[in-house]
């Protein structure tokens, strides 16, 4: 079986479990609901549901060249099909945990103060990520302008090809996708609350997730087959938007996310918890 199909499978298969296991906690504590940042659902629901619909390309997706390496087409497709159904189930499952926190932000008695929080989460994180579209389109059109100097890279032999605006904001998506718990930091932040709002295995399961297809991108960029022209699972390296630096940069900051999400969830949004637990702590004079 193909690795690629394989590596979707098992993410497709976690991520199931990741959100089921999120419905059980939010089940078990309905209370921790307003303090889930509607937001980042939305981004992980909308990561999910446009490649299936669209045939986004911005994680595992599908090389019709790689049949020919094969000699088993049918059961390669086969598995795709299963790769699939599972997303969609996974998608399902997301919509699910979107709607149940939608329903219960509108239904609590602090209605307003629930969706003001959010508003203000939501529009602190909108122009960074404005700002970062910005700067993808920026990049595009300064790759543009090199369009026709081939580069080599040291990681590997791939000669530079044009790419397109809209591949470049693909790419963009899935780095948005890859920080999804940016808007769930500053939620928390707002709140300065220390409800455990997120279980450990969701948060940190879809950030172990989102780590996969760039652990991917750079082993295959160092273990490449010289003639190999297929399409990577989340950015090409020759293009210069990302690189092989980026796929160890972007998993760094993701783990970051999840530690933050960690401290604010024991600590308060604004970690005032943790000022104060070192301030408890006696002093013994030398008198």
């Amino acid at each position: 079986m193909d690795v690629e199909i394989i590596m979707a499978l098992i993410s497709s298969t976690l991520s199931c479990v990741f959100v089921v296991l999120q419905i059980f906690h939010v089940n078990r504590h309905p209370d921790v609901i307003p303090f889930i940042s509607f937001f980042m659902l939305s981004i992980l629901t909308f990561g999910q549901l446009i490649p299936l619909v669209l045939n986004f390309e911005a994680l595992f997706v599908r090389n019709p060249r790689r049949n020919m390496w094969l000699e088993t087409r049918g059961w390669v497709e086969a598995n795709e099909v299963i790769v699939r159904i599972t997303g969609m189930v996974a998608l399902l499952l997301k919509f699910r945990l979107l709607q149940k926190t939608w329903s219960t932000k509108w239904s609590t008695g602090n209605q307003r103060g629930t969706w003001v929080v959010e508003k203000k989460a939501f529009l602190v994180a909108l122009p960074i990520y404005v700002m970062g579209a910005l700067i993808a389109v920026a990049m595009n059109w300064w790759d543009e302008d090199h369009d026709n100097d081939p580069v080599m890279f040291a990681a590997s032999p791939i000669t530079h090809r044009p790419h397109s605006l809209w591949e470049d904001l693909k790419s963009y998506a899935g780095l948005v996708l890859d920080g999804f718990l940016l808007p769930q930091i500053l939620l928390n932040m707002f709140w300065n609350s220390t409800k455990s709002a997120l279980c450990c295995s969701f948060y940190i399961g879809n950030t172990f997730l989102r780590f996969l297809p760039h652990a991917y991108d750079v082993y295959r960029a160092h273990n490449y087959a010289p003639d190999y022209a297929g399409t990577y699972i989340y950015a090409d390296p020759s293009s210069g938007f990302y690189s092989t630096a980026w796929d160890v940069i972007i998993p760094l900051v993701g783990l970051v996310f999840a530690l933050i999400v960690y401290l604010q969830q024991r600590f308060g949004g604004l970690l005032e918890g943790w000022n104060s637990g070192y301030e408890k702590v006696p002093v013994i004079s030398d008198a």
